[in-house]
């Protein structure tokens, strides 16, 4: 219950935050402070056109599989987060927020975005793991693979728009 309650927090303050910035005015680079918001140096976001980044985005992936060596088999969490793992995607923000099975939210930040039709791509690293995830645009379908340690996890699930 209360890692559920932790996850909605950080939803709704990754909503709360995107919704914040749409209200106010862009404030000019030349006055940002190097000691604020590390969100003061990402480049702005993207044009309201047909190739406009999504919403926030909430994602849950319930089946995962790790391949070493030696063979692939299914696992019961993805890395150290039980299943379902579920995370936000927030592009304005370019991070990605979840919440960690000691129930400390964990950010990560997205390094690229590429799109291609339907399809979009965010990729990151994040203390010597390296991801990567496939959403799509219209369909919920989505994919994270990450790798580290000399290990390939892949996990599965779905993606909507976060309430």
């Amino acid at each position: 219950m209360l890692k559920t309650t932790a996850t909605a927090l950080c939803l709704m303050l990754g909503l709360a935050a995107a919704h914040a910035q749409g209200a106010a005015p862009a404030a000019p680079a030349a006055q940002a402070s190097p000691q604020g918001n590390p969100s003061d140096a990402m480049p702005p976001a993207a044009p309201a056109d047909d190739d406009a980044l999504p919403p926030p985005t909430a994602c849950s992936f319930d089946k995962v599989y790790v391949c070493e060596a030696k063979g692939c088999g299914p696992s019961t969490e993805l890395g150290t987060i039980d299943l379902p793992a579920r995370f936000l995607i927030h592009f304005g923000e370019q991070i990605i927020a979840s919440t960690a099975d000691n129930d400390l939210p964990h950010i990560s930040s997205i390094q690229s975005v590429i799109g291609d039709g339907d399809s979009l791509i965010l990729d990151g690293n994040d203390d010597m793991t390296a991801w990567a995830i496939q959403i799509s645009r219209t369909k919920p379908d989505a994919t994270l693979t990450t790798l580290a340690g000399g290990k390939v996890l892949t996990a599965f699930g779905t993606c909507q728009p976060a309430p």
